[in-house]
C-alpha cells in the first residue's frame, strides 16, 4: 500500500471512527465489550530495558535503552455489541552506549513525548460459548517526532489494522480458566516504496484463583511481510538511503513471553501487573525485561450494580464479575 493510498484509507477509517466517538467515548481491546453506556478508564505504567539489538538474527550489544511508558486507555460501549477504544502512550526513553545515532535523543539523557494515537472499533459477533469480536483500528502519529534514534518513542508510521479477538471463559472442565487470543493484520505506511505490512498475534491463558484474583501466562508476536534485514555489522553495510529509515523498513519479527496477575478490588476497580521478555526475534530491540503495572476503573449503570450486589454469590454473578475484570484489563498492552 502506497503512502497516498494508506493516508486516504487512514483518513476514511479515522473519520468513521471519530464520528462514532462524537457520539460517545471509547473501549478496551478485548473479546468482551461493555454494555451500552458503560465503559472504563485504565492507566498502565511500563518499565522496559533493552541490552541487545537483534541485527538480522545476531544479537549485538550496541548500547542500552531504558524506556518508561504511561499508557492511558479509555473504553465505551456504544451499543451492547459495539465498543470504541482510544489510547495514547507518553514515552520517556534514554540511550546509553558508544554507538548513538546522529540525534539529540541519543545523548544519554531521558526524553519524553507522546507517540501514536490508537483508535479501534470492535463488534461482538458471538457471545455464547466462545466470544468472537472482530475489530478495525488505526495507528496515527501524534506529531512529527524523531524516529531515527535508539531512544525513539516510535516509528512514526500510519497503520490500519483489521483482526479479531476470540476468547472463552470456562464454567466446566476447569471452571475459572480463560483462554483469549487475537490475530490482526496491519496495513503499514510504505517508506521508500518498501512493503512493510505485518501480522500480529497475542495469546493469554489464565485462571481465576477466586472471583477476584486471576493469574495468567501470555505471549505476543509479530511477523513482518516484506522489509529489509539489518546486517550484523550494522548500518554501515546498508545502502545510504536506508540508514535513517532503517527502523521504519526493517523486517521485524519477534516472540515475547510473560506472566502476570490481575486483582479486582471492587466490582469496578482492578489492579494488574505483568513481566515480559523477548524470546526470539529478527531486526528488533530485544527486551531484557518489560514490567507493567496498572489500574482500571469501570463505570456501570446503577441498575446493573444493584443486580450484581443482590446476586453476588450466584454462578451468573460470579461469571459477570470475571467477564467485567477481563474487559477492563489492559495487561497485554505496552504502548511500545
Amino acid at each position: 500500500m502506497t503512502r497516498t493510498q494508506l493516508a486516504r484509507f487512514t483518513n476514511v477509517a479515522g473519520v468513521a471512527l471519530l464520528s462514532v466517538l462524537a457520539l460517545a467515548p471509547n473501549a478496551r481491546a478485548q473479546a468482551w465489550v461493555p454494555a451500552r453506556g458503560e465503559g472504563g478508564v485504565a492507566v498502565s505504567l511500563l518499565s522496559a530495558n533493552v541490552k541487545e539489538h537483534i541485527l538480522t538474527r545476531t544479537r549485538v550489544d550496541v548500547g542500552q535503552i531504558d524506556t518508561f511508558v504511561m499508557l492511558t486507555d479509555v473504553t465505551y460501549g456504544v451499543t451492547d455489541k459495539v465498543a470504541v477504544d482510544v489510547a495514547i502512550p507518553l514515552v520517556t526513553s534514554k540511550y546509553t552506549g558508544t554507538r548513538p545515532h546522529p540525534t539529540a535523543l541519543d545523548n544519554g539523557s531521558f526524553h519524553s513525548t507522546f507517540s501514536d494515537f490508537r483508535v479501534s472499533l470492535r463488534y461482538n459477533l458471538m457471545r455464547g460459548g466462545a466470544v468472537i469480536t472482530p475489530y478495525i483500528g488505526t495507528v496515527v502519529p501524534s506529531h512529527d517526532y524523531e524516529f531515527y534514534a535508539h531512544a525513539a518513542p516510535g516509528e512514526r508510521l500510519r497503520e490500519v489494522q483489521a483482526g479479531a479477538f476470540v476468547a472463552k471463559l470456562f464454567d466446566r472442565g476447569i471452571p475459572g480458566m480463560v483462554i483469549s487470543g487475537r490475530y490482526a493484520y496491519g496495513f503499514t505506511e510504505q517508506v521508500l516504496d518498501i512493503a512493510h505490512n505485518r501480522s500480529m498475534g497475542n495469546l493469554e491463558v489464565g485462571y481465576f484463583v477466586n472471583p477476584s484474583l486471576r493469574v495468567f501466562a501470555m505471549g505476543s508476536g509479530q511477523y513482518t511481510h516484506g522489509g529489509v534485514d539489518i546486517p550484523p555489522a550494522g548500518l554501515a553495510e546498508m545502502p545510504a538511503a536506508y540508514r535513517p529509515v532503517h527502523d521504519q523498513i526493517d523486517r521485524a519479527h519477534n516472540l515475547n513471553l510473560g506472566a502476570g496477575a490481575a486483582y479486582s478490588l471492587t466490582d469496578s476497580v482492578d489492579v494488574f501487573g505483568s513481566f515480559v521478555r523477548t524470546i526470539t526475534g529478527r531486526n528488533e530491540h530485544a527486551l531484557n525485561r518489560a514490567i507493567t503495572v496498572g489500574a482500571s476503573w469501570g463505570f456501570n449503570r446503577k441498575s446493573r450494580l444493584a443486580d450484581s450486589a443482590r446476586g453476588a454469590s450466584t454462578p451468573d454473578a460470579v461469571a459477570a464479575k470475571q467477564e467485567g475484570s477481563l474487559a477492563r484489563c489492559t495487561c497485554q498492552k505496552s504502548g511500545l
